[in-house]
């Protein structure tokens, strides 16, 4: 009769175990409303086409974004989180093997009266349990370190794809210091030819002196300019060691210059799509499936769990005689948690609570990538158009100065007059090769909104 009661017990609890599909919650997607432009675009239409870094054709930001890769701290941190949330998916798997306690113990025993008589004695003992997964409760557990896992690789990749982007900014950043730089010496060339000019035309009596002041005065501003651009491009190279994990004066190799022609071409078509391929998106969206999952553990924390164990111990006068009275014992135990109905019902509310709450934020996480997308490539397609518009103001610059100078050399101009067109066909200059910077760092912007290369 015992014997045909445990069958039946062990029975049910095996059937038991397969009812954990029964708790597991459905994830459901949050609703999401697209900009009309990205429903316009069919699912099967192929994503924006995102570019390569050595579709800027520049071996040197290739090396300097591969060196970057090798030595940042941040990312280093970041492979180290995701190296622990893998032991963390390993150490849950681990738990659910059966558990094992061996135990030895050993004494002597004396009389306090004067006798010399001992007794010596020792024990084994050898433990094994295992709970059986009746409701799902440690898949649901081996998901969520999964999910978990799952979403630290996420970050990780999230984490490239901003230094990634960063590291080029800079890169960028101090070749367009460098164009600038050379700028600043050509206009101290003209600003002291200049000065040299009205020296000469002073002495002649041909002008008053007040043209040799305004040209001194140029010549300071300009190497007064030259000074500051400098020390901007000393913090950028310092800005740029602090990526590699490196003190200052780490020697970096110099950017190649900018130029418009190696700009890659960018597709500005856009599909809902795109936002798949973000790592920010796709980890928030597994840690929403890991909070519903963590709902479902908290329901199942108040079903009943079955555990069986088996113990098996000896005990003798002498070690040696081990196995002369072994004692043995299987058992099962049965838990009911269930009977803490409030406390459950208030648990179980609390965990949806935080689900809605980060259903919501998940949301507005592909709200934010929607405009971090839009805002990339409308930019992407402004700097395009001011393009010409600067470049045909430069034109129009250049030829504006070098007229006022012809007419100042020949004496029918001022210099005051010489001086604003070449202020402003230096700021025209500038203009251009800002154009041509914001180019280059918007694409590290569309590089990082879409998700980097898919």
């Amino acid at each position: 009769m015992k014997l045909s009661l445990r069958v039946c017990f062990l029975s049910i609890a095996c059937l038991l175990v397969g009812c954990g599909t029964w708790v597991k919650s459905e994830f459901t997607p949050p609703v999401v409303h697209y900009p009309p432009q990205w429903q316009s675009v069919e699912s099967g239409q192929a994503l924006p086409a995102i570019f390569a870094w050595h579709d800027f054709h520049d071996p040197r930001l290739e090396r300097w974004i591969a060196r970057v890769q090798k030595s940042n701290p941040d990312l280093a941190l970041a492979a180290l989180r995701l190296y622990q949330a893998r032991l963390a998916a390993q150490e849950t798997g681990i738990s659910q093997v059966e558990k094992l306690q061996l135990g030895l113990t050993t004494g002597t025993t004396r009389a306090l009266s004067r006798s010399e008589s001992t007794a010596k004695s020792s024990s084994a003992r050898l433990a094994t349990g295992y709970e059986l997964d009746l409701w799902g409760k440690i898949a649901r557990q081996k998901d969520a370190t999964e999910w978990e896992k799952q979403a630290s690789e996420q970050d990780l990749r999230a984490a490239r794809l901003s230094l990634l982007a960063t590291a080029s900014q800079y890169y960028w950043q101090r070749a367009s210091l460098n164009r600038r730089l050379s700028i600043a010496h050509q206009e101290i060339e003209y600003a002291e030819k200049t000065l040299q000019l009205a020296n000469v035309r002073f002495a002649a009596g041909k002008t008053a002196q007040l043209d040799t002041l305004d040209a001194q005065r140029g010549l300071l501003e300009q190497q007064n300019v030259l000074v500051q651009l400098q020390n901007e491009r000393d913090q950028v190279v310092n800005l740029q060691t602090l990526l590699l994990g490196a003190p200052p004066g780490t020697v970096i190799e110099e950017p190649t210059p900018l130029a418009y022609r190696y700009l890659p071409t960018v597709n500005s078509g856009i599909s809902a799509a795109v936002l798949q391929n973000r790592p920010d998106v796709k980890a928030q969206e597994l840690r929403l499936r890991n909070t519903l999952n963590q709902k479902d553990i908290k329901r199942l924390d108040y079903y009943p769990s079955l555990s069986l164990t088996a113990t098996l111990g000896t005990s003798s006068a002498l070690l040696g005689k081990l196995l002369s009275n072994p004692m043995g014992a299987l058992g099962a135990g049965l838990s009911l948690p269930f009977v803490e109905w409030r406390k459950m019902n208030l648990q179980i509310e609390t965990a949806q609570n935080v689900f809605e709450q980060k259903s919501l934020l998940f949301s507005q996480t592909l709200y934010q990538a929607m405009r971090e997308v839009d805002d990339s490539l409308s930019r992407h397609e402004t700097l395009k158009a001011e393009q010409q518009t600067r470049q045909r103001i430069l034109a129009l610059s250049r030829q504006s100065e070098y007229l006022y100078e012809v007419r100042y050399r020949e004496g029918a101009g001022k210099l005051a007059d010489l001086l604003d067109a070449r202020q402003r066909r230096r700021l025209a200059e500038l203009a251009v090769e800002a154009n041509l910077l914001s180019q280059y760092q918007n694409l590290a912007q569309i590089y990082l909104a879409l998700g980097g290369e898919s």
